[in-house]
């Protein structure tokens, strides 16, 4: 009976070192080739080098009266939600109802993270990238009549976007498609007698995209680790003081 308890204790102190020299060399092992591996082939295409995306770009806008000049930016948090502000202008366009408008909203990329988390980012990178970047956007518009300036009352926008990378990298160019409808002020009081022929607008943009990591969310936890260092740093200078040389 002693013989077998020692033989189970040998059995199993043989697997427990077996097991930890398999966990050390899988450790190893991904640390000395896997993160790369990972990184051309992990789904992300580079949106998780950083955790704000900032873009801009400039192009057409086309509605009823014509096409106008079009500038857009942006900035997305993990390329899912974020900020927009959108300028179309008709430079003295003579029939473009608008002179001029600006809009402003934010904006819902749904698919990234939920495609991400399922594994369903299989690629080619351009089109996880082209589907993904699917973005419903509300926000508020104020237009600038021929001749007069920006209205006062905003009115209220709808808009979808799609972005197709040129380099198939979350930085980088893209052309980015906006579809919009907009509801003016006195529309949305009731007042069908607005300008409705401007009413739908698309503008197609090249821009450029640019993945930045600036911890947002832990920001606030960065600045009390450095304001614990100097404590901590004093506090070992007063106890080395307390001991004497």
């Amino acid at each position: 009976m002693p013989t077998r308890k020692t033989t189970a204790a040998g059995w199993t102190e043989r697997a427990r070192r077996a097991a930890a020299a398999g966990l050390a060399g899988a450790v190893a092992a991904s640390l000395a080739g896997e993160p790369s591996a990972r990184a051309e082939g992990d789904g992300a295409h580079g949106r998780l080098d950083g955790d704000l995306e900032l873009r801009a770009g400039a192009g057409a806008s086309f509605a009823a009266g014509g096409p106008a000049l079009a500038a857009r930016g942006a900035a997305a948090y993990l390329s899912t939600a974020g900020l927009y502000v959108h300028y179309t202008d008709a430079l003295g366009g003579e029939a473009a109802p608008a002179a001029r408008s600006i809009a402003t909203g934010v904006f819902l990329q749904p698919l990234f993270l939920a495609r991400y988390a399922k594994n369903l980012e299989h690629g080619p990178p351009w089109f996880d990238l082209f589907l993904d970047s699917f973005a419903l956007g509300v926000g508020s518009f104020w237009e600038a009549p021929r001749g007069a300036g920006l209205a006062s009352a905003p009115g209220l926008e709808l808009s979808l976007w799609l972005g197709v990378p040129l380099l198939g990298d979350a930085t980088g160019p893209f052309l980015d498609v906006q579809g919009a409808l907009r509801f003016r002020g006195p529309e949305l009081a009731g007042d069908e007698s607005g300008r409705e022929e401007q009413r739908a607008l698309v503008s197609v943009t090249l821009s450029w995209h640019h993945v930045l990591r600036v911890h947002l969310v832990d920001a606030g936890d960065r600045a009390s680790a450095r304001g614990r260092a100097p404590a901590r740093v004093a506090a070992r200078g007063e106890a080395a003081g307390a001991r004497g040389p």
